[in-house]
């Protein structure tokens, strides 16, 4: 029903900087060699995750570009181990057949992932992309989530020694 774009979306030796630019580029690439009738942008938050959403609708299908922020990567100051432990879970994210995780120039950690619709009836035209976005990239946000918010080894010192 749904397929991935074919290859890694990045290098597996890169410097955990990468972002969605390589993956806008394909859709870019693959939607100049198709024709297309309409592109339409969602822009929500769910699951407190913000999320901006790309719909291409061409003759024969529709591609869905999903895009979620997730956080910042915390400073090496604050917590190298909260740091270190995200860069884990990004690249253990790389076997995902549909969604690829990124961090940015700024220190942004992103999900994208793009997906083929076939058949999408409204108005539930973006929920079935978003459903097979979230059942494969949840628990690795979640996971990511749970290091952003942890407090830091100096946080939990200063509170062990205030206690």
């Amino acid at each position: 029903m749904s397929e991935a774009v074919s290859g890694p979306l990045f290098d597996k030796t890169a410097d955990f900087s990468p972002n969605f630019e390589e993956l806008l580029g394909r859709l870019t690439e693959k939607l100049t060699t198709t024709p297309y009738k309409t592109v339409e942008r969602f822009c929500f938050s769910y699951d407190g995750l913000n999320f901006d959403v790309h719909r291409v609708n061409r003759e024969s299908d529709q591609s869905f570009l999903v895009n979620a922020t997730i956080g910042y990567m915390p400073y090496t100051v604050e917590s190298v181990e909260r740091r270190e432990a995200i860069k884990t879970i990004i690249v253990s994210s790389r076997v995902l057949p549909n969604v690829r995780f990124g961090v940015d120039v700024t220190s942004k950690i992103s999900a994208g992932g793009v997906f083929d619709i076939s058949c999408v009836v409204k108005p539930d035209l973006v929920f079935y992309p978003l459903m097979l976005f979230m059942q494969e990239a949840r628990p690795f946000i979640q996971l990511i989530g749970k290091y952003l918010s942890a407090p830091s080894r100096r946080q939990a010192e200063a509170c062990q020694k205030a206690g």
